[in-house]
């Protein structure tokens, strides 16, 4: 279960014309000053949440995500498409984390609608719990691991399964624009090693999991990618999906939550 302590949460609006950070409780922002990753202050505006145009929460530099990191996702991918293989046929290593990229441009926020890129025939949602980065990381230890997350929200690793199998690399099966809603808010404070989390496509619920089901749990992830990539104040790393996923398309309304963190929804544009 989730813990209760300092639980704060972080959202990115727009309102006038301009952009901030704030302090989001009881359906009311209080607008933030300075980074919030370094002790952001109030600048004494507040906002209702209705009166704003809530924003992706952060503004990465990279986006890494994680593929197959539950087991029962791993089982799904076997029996539907066979497993997965490397370039060149050999079978994935499965003894490290299955480690791609997305990209900023991927990210869009709660309540936006998802648009296909021109060719896209088999996409399937993703609901995921995504670590946001406090400080620079570079060698981190999964010890300290922790030390390095800012907070945590929820995301939707759309892909391609298609371009996913067929193509060389996952640029546009998982890079796509619109290829990564997530939000609505960062939540700080919260014991991310055991929150449920659940899915729903037009109301029917298609996963529901814990984040303790994670192979590779979120501070080994945030280790492993460290020790090759140095990851900045506002990155983000997709921790990957559980279960059964499924084609969806236009019209359809995918909501994602996850215990203690809240819930994103994003439909697809017609």
């Amino acid at each position: 279960m989730a813990s209760q302590t300092e639980i704060q949460k972080y959202v990115r609006f727009e309102t006038g014309g301009r952009t901030a950070y704030g302090r989001w409780k009881d359906g009311v922002i209080e607008e933030l000053e300075g980074s919030i990753y370094e002790g952001a202050a109030p600048t004494g505006a507040t906002f209702r949440l209705e009166d704003v145009h809530l924003l992706v929460p952060c503004e990465p530099s990279k986006v890494i995500a994680v593929g197959l990191n539950y087991a029962s996702h791993q089982q799904f991918v076997t029996s539907a498409e066979g497993g997965f293989t490397a370039p060149g046929g050999k079978p994935l290593d499965m003894s490290k984390p299955v480690i791609f990229a997305k990209f900023p441009t991927s990210l869009i926020p709660d309540g936006a609608d998802i648009v296909f890129p021109d060719g896209a025939t088999n996409v399937h949602f993703e609901g995921e719990l995504a670590l946001v980065i406090g400080k620079k990381a570079s060698r981190v230890g999964e010890a300290e691991a922790r030390d390095y997350v800012f907070g945590v929200s929820i995301c939707n690793d759309l892909v391609d399964r298609e371009w996913l199998l067929n193509d060389l690399q996952w640029f546009r099966a998982k890079g796509s624009d619109n290829f990564g809603p997530m939000g609505p808010a960062i939540v700080t404070g919260l014991d991310y090693s055991d929150l449920r989390l659940r899915t729903w496509v037009n109301g029917d619920l298609r996963q529901d999991s814990s984040t303790s089901e994670l192979v590779y749990s979120p501070d080994k992830l945030l280790s492993y990618v460290s020790q090759f990539v140095t990851l900045m104040p506002g990155d983000v790393i997709f921790t990957g999906t559980p279960g059964q996923t499924q084609a969806v398309t236009q019209g359809d309304t995918i909501e994602i939550e996850i215990e203690g963190v809240g819930r994103l929804c994003n439909s697809i544009a017609a």
